[in-house]
């Protein structure tokens, strides 16, 4: 599973792959991103893609402050020099 992402370079295309594809579960995925300077986690269910930016609460958080996508606590995906 750790390779589950090799294809996706941007995070919206890994993001959108947990939502779309049945094999996947996204409940076991978790979102690590940049915050006030700080790495904050949060689970994948508990936000909602809209653009350019994903929904956590009332707050839109842009994409690129992703830094990292887990599976089961294992890094799958993780920002690239693209």
């Amino acid at each position: 599973m750790e390779r589950l992402f090799e294809k996706e370079i941007m995070e919206k295309d890994a993001l959108n792959r947990i939502k779309w594809d049945p094999k996947l579960k996204p409940e076991e995925f978790s979102i690590h991103y940049l915050d006030l300077g700080k790495l904050k986690e949060i689970n994948f269910s508990e936000i909602e893609l809209q653009g350019d930016f994903f929904r956590l609460k009332e707050n839109l958080i842009p994409m690129h402050r992703i830094r990292r996508i887990a599976w089961k606590g294992r890094v799958v995906w993780d920002r690239r020099v693209v």
